[in-house]
């Protein structure tokens, strides 16, 4: 393949086997859903401490977030290796090549919807152990 052939391609050539709401679940879903858990889990577990309810009401909501948000972020990170299995063969060469022609975008996006699908379920993760070790109110 010559260097002008390679230029008048496309260069996400496997566009067609990804949808923009795949796209955009497996880039977004993870941080979204940590953003979501964290806000809201903030909220419920302050909430007592500014009002004289008890903790028990709280405390099973703020857990079924952080599971909400965990699945959500394993479920982008799943499909984005779908995505990824299906476009893992967009184009060939070596990186010099693929940064010159640009092609490549649709496994670009699959890649760091993995990344960040795994990486945010993990930060999610590890907010359990601030629900389970800080305490509530000191007060």
């Amino acid at each position: 393949m010559t260097q002008q052939t390679a230029l008048s391609q496309h260069p996400a050539p496997l566009r067609h086997q990804l949808s923009i709401g795949e796209a955009l679940f497996g880039v977004f879903g993870g941080p979204l859903a940590w953003f979501v858990q964290l806000c809201a889990g903030y909220a419920l577990a302050t909430q007592p401490c500014r009002s004289q309810s008890s903790y028990a009401g709280s405390f099973p909501v703020m857990v079924a977030l952080l599971i909400a948000a965990v699945l959500v972020a394993l479920a982008a990170f799943g499909v984005s290796w779908r995505t990824y299995a299906r476009t893992r063969d967009e184009t060939g060469g070596d990186h010099r090549h693929l940064m010159e022609v640009g092609a490549g975008r649709t496994r670009f996006l699959a890649l760091w919807g993995m990344l960040l699908g795994a990486g945010f379920a993990v930060a999610t993760s590890l907010t359990a152990i601030a629900f389970l070790l800080v305490p509530r109110c000191d007060g």
